[in-house]
């Protein structure tokens, strides 16, 4: 390597590490975005989750290929990789690109996963393996810097506010793509034709991306920083009081993997459906993301954690103790979905205040973050596959209630003695 790279390096790290965010710097910051920003910034979240969320019609797309529908499953684990992958390397790129022009990029990424799945039935499971591949990395990239947009153009206390909608809008898109895609596919009779228009949409979120780059460029901002993940940078977030809420993030994403993909199985042992699960979840926390922002964008993180995460334990201690009511069930349901619903951008939230306070980088704060919640939602299933035939579901369960008891206790400590 060159004394110039070497030079970009540690002059990227500097920054990076270096870079306090003052009350001066924070006084030009904005108290909201302006709606001709916020609003189709949202839609583009939305059209993105979309996307994202029709990995889950994989399986009727395989089969109505000729093909086993667990191969479905190799292609999601292809796409996990690509996951973690974009996720690790999506500041390195931007830096390069700029944010949003980096998110179109990726969203054209996205249509061409999208694409890639419609063809399917007439290109065999090569195309499904790289749309498989194409998708895990474009969602990475937009989920993870998604956030940062917003964190830099904001003054703390509009933070959450902006990140809870942001979430919202992740979550109806996500939540609601299975829905449209099995009408689209019922209306034309082909389960891959959803996939075309979801390609459709994705064109659309890069063409938004870019409109806001356009009105964004009037906004103020934080100072320039970099915004590539290194070793330097990364361990700056995983020190101090920093590290909490990337770790409570990491196990708060455990509790909801787990519930997530064994919820079949759950539900099977109480003689139940798990759609109600499912359904009850994604409709509480949408309407919760869209109709508190306001107010909880006003509540002490900490305080606003703990209250959550109480909640979040009484809704699987619900689960744990039902015995079959389908009653107790959607209120089990809507005490998780109120708990864990908010939790992620009130922690994300917090993370990055708490490293702009400290002259962190905001940036790479974030997308430490998004890499504990990558972490505990891919790694979990797997030890929870291996608890759950050894010990059975209620032992899992068990454990995942232990979890949150201990994000109980971290915040906790917070609380009483503030970060």
């Amino acid at each position: 390597m060159s004394k110039i790279d070497n030079a970009t390096d540690q002059k990227r790290e500097t920054l990076s590490l270096v870079t306090p965010v003052t009350a001066e710097t924070n006084q030009r910051l904005l108290d909201w975005l302006p709606a001709s920003v916020l609003v189709p910034y949202l839609i583009t979240a939305i059209a993105l989750a979309l996307a994202y969320g029709s990995s889950f019609l994989l399986v009727d797309v395989m089969r109505s290929a000729g093909f086993q529908a667990s191969a479905a499953g190799g292609v999601v684990s292809a796409g996990t990789i690509a996951t973690l992958v974009g996720a690790i390397f999506a500041g390195r790129l931007a830096e390069y690109t700029g944010i949003l022009p980096l998110v179109a990029v990726s969203s054209l990424v996205m249509a061409a996963a999208m694409t890639s799945f419609a063809l399917v039935g007439t290109g065999g499971l090569a195309f499904a393996y790289t749309g498989g591949v194409l998708l895990g990395f474009g969602w990475a990239v937009c989920y993870t810097l998604a956030p940062i947009q917003l964190i830099d153009r904001l003054k703390p206390s509009a933070r959450l506010e902006a990140l809870t909608l942001l979430s919202g809008s992740q979550m109806l898109g996500i939540g609601g793509s299975a829905p449209l895609g099995h009408f689209i596919a019922d209306q034309i009779g082909d389960p891959g034709a959803a996939y075309a228009f979801y390609a459709v949409f994705c064109v659309v979120a890069a063409v938004f991306a870019m409109f806001v780059q356009t009105r964004l460029k009037r906004q103020p901002q934080l100072s320039a920083r970099a915004v590539a993940l290194s070793v330097p940078t990364s361990l700056s977030i995983l020190r101090g009081k920093t590290v909490l809420p990337v770790i409570m993030m990491g196990i708060g994403a455990c509790t909801f993997a787990g519930l997530s993909t064994f919820q079949s199985i759950y539900a099977a042992s109480r003689g139940l459906s798990p759609n109600v699960f499912f359904l009850t979840f994604t409709v509480t926390t949408v309407a919760l993301r869209f109709s508190l922002a306001s107010m909880i964008g006003k509540l002490p993180l900490g305080r606003l954690a703990l209250a959550l995460f109480v909640t979040t334990l009484i809704g699987i201690g619900l689960l744990v103790l039902n015995s079959g009511s389908a009653l107790l069930y959607v209120v089990a349901s809507v005490l998780f979905a109120v708990g864990y619903g908010l939790t992620y951008s009130t922690l994300n939230a917090m993370v990055v205040n708490l490293a702009g306070d400290r002259g962190l980088s905001i940036a790479v704060a974030s997308q430490v973050f998004a890499l504990a919640y990558f972490a505990g939602s891919f790694g979990f299933p797997y030890f929870g596959g291996i608890l759950i035939a050894a010990h059975g579901i209620d032992v899992a369960m068990l454990v995942m209630a232990g979890l949150v008891a201990i994000n109980i206790a971290i915040i906790s400590q917070t609380v009483w003695r503030p970060m």
